[in-house]
């Protein structure tokens, strides 16, 4: 197998695990919005969604105290900060459209250009 292939069928790979994430997150979201939305019908009153920020610092304690550091990355401190507003279904869906866009990206086959080595004469 040539360095080629094995770089085309990573790339596969990437792309199936990343749609997959994305198609996973996406029916997570709308599962959760939905079951909020049979709730609302149900009680009458729309429940408050925790944040994702509650679940992040849940499942990674010591690793995550970079995100509310204000001295951190400053684009990881706008993140954090944005998810800490936003309820989870909607950042559910948010990620799984971001991941579905990049898994097209990284399974594109459009040819390359040729090279030009010399123009012509005419």
């Amino acid at each position: 197998m040539t360095t080629t292939r094995f770089h085309v069928l990573a790339l596969e790979g990437m792309s199936l695990s990343l749609w997959l994430a994305a198609v996973m997150l996406n029916m997570i979201s709308v599962l959760w919005l939905g079951f909020q939305g049979l709730q609302w019908l149900h009680d009458g009153h729309w429940t408050a969604q925790p944040p994702v920020m509650t679940w992040i610092r849940n499942v990674c304690p010591g690793l995550c105290t970079y995100m509310d550091n204000p001295h951190s990355w400053y684009g990881i401190a706008k993140l954090a900060h944005f998810l800490s507003a936003v309820p989870s279904g909607l950042a559910l869906a948010l990620i799984g459209i971001a991941l579905g866009v990049l898994s097209v990206s990284v399974s594109d086959h459009r040819p390359l250009a040729p090279s030009v080595s010399r123009a012509r004469s005419f």
